[in-house]
């Protein structure tokens, strides 16, 4: 029996990581040269583990150690996440576990566990300041009150009264001990009580009909009760810990032949058909991840933006002019997805759909859109918009394309691809009814899940 020579996808990934041709194409895939050393780590993890998993079980046993079957399988793995939508539309992490938890974290208020700063999506940043402040309030009595509702540091409160006319104004401040203090004749009484914030005086006549300001810091002392902190404030914060679950699914590819028919190829044409055949097979994952990747965008999101293109012919006396407007509209575009994000973002890819892609690919009269041209990094990879990649799939509808922000370190996405079984191909197999005949397979087990529907936003184009 020929000698097996033992294949280490670590030393094999070491290798194809140093190669200029893959490192061009990672980085052609990926939104930033920090995203695309992200995802090369999580490749070099991916294959490290693997290969950690064969020793353990000896499960591929004269199957992955075969040295051709092994470089087809690395090979194939490698070229499929490189040229799929994952790099432009996903996080992409290596599975520890069939099922695996991406964790994230919230800040929460500590006296009501309100969310105050999700990791994503809308802010409640409403009365959580500690410094409290009444500007330039009217004194209609002799006597004001004010409540702030909160608990003063003492010492903290500074105010200013001024007359009607804009004149006279006079300072004032506590003195840590429930007075205020003010030049003599201005304030005839006055008082705080630094647990209630409730802060009251009374000024002089001349000070009736101006304005006052008053500003201190809120504090957040209190007696301590069970599951609450009495006389607490808003701008005391936690950390909390949260986890979305992935699940990985396995699958697999056959393709079948028979050793007449390769005979005869490879004497007419000079190649082998089960090898075309397995390329065909490496087409097809990369299409069944974008068709995965795809899907799960669209679950994603959860609005709609409208661009109203409808009367642009008669609106315009050009068509220069309607690419404009919907250049515009793309600004308008990002703006929806930074409100719905509560972040400053900007959409980093569009998917979409025939019609919509044909938009982006016109504006190449106003020089705003570059086609990609030759040999392309991703399938279906139109070209770019102002550096933005237009990717174009048929599974969405003609006149609707998906603006999609992600991070520009890779930490986040609106969809997690999972990847816990790398494509690995079986050997050539035959068969006991018609020993002519032989199979060949390859497997895999992916997870993907819409993790963030914040970063994602459908537009639909309406032409009538």
């Amino acid at each position: 029996m020929a000698n097996i020579e033992k294949v280490q996808e670590t030393k094999l990934f070491s290798a194809q990581a140093s190669d200029a041709a893959f490192l061009k194409s990672l980085r052609g895939g990926s939104v930033s040269d920090q995203d695309a050393a992200s995802r090369k780590n999580e490749y070099g993890k991916l294959f490290s583990k693997y290969e950690r998993m064969k020793e353990a079980y000896k499960l591929f046993s004269g199957v992955t150690e075969m040295p051709l079957l092994s470089n087809q399988y690395f090979n194939a793995t490698v070229a499929s996440f490189v040229r799929s939508f994952a790099g432009y539309l996903t996080i992409e992490r290596d599975m520890a576990e069939p099922t695996a938890l991406l964790w994230f974290d919230d800040v929460l208020g500590v006296v009501n566990d309100n969310i105050v700063l999700p990791n994503i999506g809308t802010e409640n940043l409403s009365d959580i300041a500690s410094t409290i402040a009444f500007e330039d309030v009217t004194i209609d009595n002799a006597k004001s009150d004010i409540s702030t509702g909160k608990v003063i540091v003492p010492g903290s409160v500074k105010g200013t009264l001024i007359k009607s006319d804009g004149t006279g104004a006079v300072d004032f401040v506590d003195d840590a001990h429930g007075n205020i203090l003010a030049a003599p004749g201005i304030l005839t009484a006055a008082s705080i009580n630094y647990k209630t914030g409730a802060i009251s005086f009374t000024v002089a006549s001349a000070y009736v009909g101006g304005k006052y300001t008053v500003k201190a810091a809120a504090d957040a002392p209190g007696t301590p009760v069970y599951g609450q902190v009495a006389n607490a404030q808003k701008n005391r914060f936690k950390l909390d810990m949260k986890n979305i679950l992935v699940s990985s699914e396995a699958d697999m590819l056959i393709g079948e032949s028979n050793l007449v028919a390769m005979a005869q190829a490879n004497k007419s044409l000079g190649q082998n058909p089960m090898q075309v055949l397995g390329a065909k097979l490496v087409e097809m994952y990369t299409k069944i991840i974008n068709n995965q990747i795809v899907a799960t965008v669209k679950s994603a999101a959860t609005s709609t933006y409208t661009i109203d293109a409808s009367t642009w012919n008669t609106q315009y006396y050009d068509f220069n002019s309607s690419l404009n407007a919907f250049s515009a509209e793309l600004v308008n575009v990002d703006t929806e997805l930074a409100v719905q994000s509560v972040k400053g973002v900007e959409a980093t890819a569009y998917v979409c759909g025939k019609n919509a892609g044909n938009w982006f690919r016109k504006m190449r009269s106003t020089g705003e859109f570059v086609e990609e041209k030759g040999s392309t990094y991703v399938n279906d990879l139109l070209g770019t918009f102002h550096d933005i990649p237009v990717l174009r799939h048929i599974g969405l509808a003609d006149n609707e394309f998906y603006a999609i922000h992600k991070t520009p370190g890779g930490e986040l996405a609106p969809v997690m691809f999972g990847v816990y079984l790398p494509l690995t191909w079986t050997p050539n197999i035959g068969s006991y009814s018609n020993p002519t005949q032989v199979a060949s397979g390859t497997y895999f087990q992916n997870g993907m899940r819409a993790i963030s529907s914040e970063l994602v936003k459908r537009v639909v184009i309406q032409t009538a």
